[in-house]
């Protein structure tokens, strides 16, 4: 009986012993499985070089729109006042003129007709005096040797009379219609200027008098802004406006449109413009017809706490950056975001100022 309790004690004594080290080493297992992950998720990129570190720093961050425009100022409509068929426009937009510099020219419906009949009446003159001076040279010559040219004079004033009518046929023509024709009929410009806009019309086409041909701006003129159409109602929602033009800003103010003026303009199929004043009168530098690019600040946010867009990273947790540790190293830090400008930005939660982050080239 006594060996038998010695027996049962060591067996418990053993049980305790495995379950200990078993415990022991799940323990160390699983302790290092979580030293594991954790490494892993932290140290997703191996340590970084100078270059591939960026300052977490305050500054100014612009959602910025950009729009093509140009330099314009008020202008004069310019139209013919007759009639006529468009014979060719001389100018093209953003053209510098002078004052009475030829803009664009009509010509009457017969005016081709007209240049034609010109020619053919010089033509069949010259033919006609050439035909009957060789029809008479030879009834003169039947006659001067003592033959009867009776015959070959009748048909000599026959031929020269059916010559006549047709020439004079031509002549009443021609009379009629230069007694009717407008020549050409000029637009000149009334000042010196550029010129903004000209008709989509193509030659030959048929021009009543007061159609606009061609829009004029004086150099005297007070410069402003032309760009792709922006309704009032964007406009308001927007921060700010400014130009871009040769390298220098100009601050802009946005000037909505008459609405019958939108109105008609959209009842006759025409694309509207928005209008933009300079703030301030723009240097001499600038001249109408430059063109200028139309910055739209959407939104903008002032001494903000910002990382370069690559040092920012996504996946199924959400954003983070890599913050680079004294040895070079890297730790991941959960971030909330705001405003980018495309190359910045904004943190609101999760790094300090000062901070190194990572960023990816």
């Amino acid at each position: 009986m006594k060996n038998s309790g010695l027996l049962e004690s060591f067996i418990r004594r053993a049980k305790r012993t495995v379950s200990l080290t078993l415990i022991s080493a799940l323990a160390v297992t699983a302790f290092t499985a979580c030293e594991s992950e954790k490494t892993e998720k932290e140290l997703l990129v191996p340590l970084v070089s100078a270059n591939e570190v960026a300052v977490c720093e305050r500054g100014d961050l612009e959602k910025i729109i950009v729009r093509d425009a140009h330099v314009e100022g008020m202008y004069d409509i310019l139209s013919f006042d007759v009639d006529g068929y468009l014979y060719s426009v001389f100018s093209s937009p953003g053209d510098k003129v002078g004052k009475g510099d030829s803009i664009a020219a009509v010509t009457s419906a017969d005016f081709t007709e007209i240049m034609e009949l010109e020619e053919e009446l010089e033509e069949l003159e010259k033919t006609n005096k050439e035909r009957k001076d060789y029809l008479e040279a030879e009834v003169k010559l039947k006659e001067e040797n003592g033959e009867n040219a009776t015959e070959e004079r009748f048909a000599y004033e026959k031929e020269v009379a059916l010559m006549d009518l047709k020439f004079s046929q031509k002549q009443e023509r021609y009379d009629k219609l230069k007694s009717e024709d407008i020549g050409y009929n000029y637009i000149s410009a009334p000042s010196n200027g550029y010129i903004v806009a000209v008709t989509a019309s193509t030659e030959g086409s048929y021009i009543t008098a007061g159609t606009p041909v061609a829009a004029l701006a004086s150099e005297k003129t007070k410069p402003f802004i032309s760009s792709e159409f922006i309704s009032e109602k964007q406009a308001l929602q927007y921060k700010s406006f400014y130009a871009l033009i040769n390298g220098t800003e100009y601050p802009l103010k946005y000037v909505p449109m008459d609405k019958e003026e939108l109105a008609t303009l959209s009842a006759a199929g025409k694309r509207a413009k928005s209008h933009f004043d300079f703030v301030q009168e723009p240097s001499e530098d600038v001249e109408l017809g430059d063109y200028a690019a139309v910055i739209i600040v959407v939104d903008k946010k002032e001494e903000v706490l910002t990382v370069p867009v690559n040092s920012v990273f996504t996946d199924k947790d959400g954003r983070f950056v890599y913050i680079v540790l004294e040895n070079g190293g890297k730790e991941r830090r959960e971030v909330v975001t705001g405003l980018s400008d495309g190359a910045r930005i904004e943190v609101i939660e999760g790094v300090r100022e000062g901070e190194n982050v990572y960023v990816e080239n």
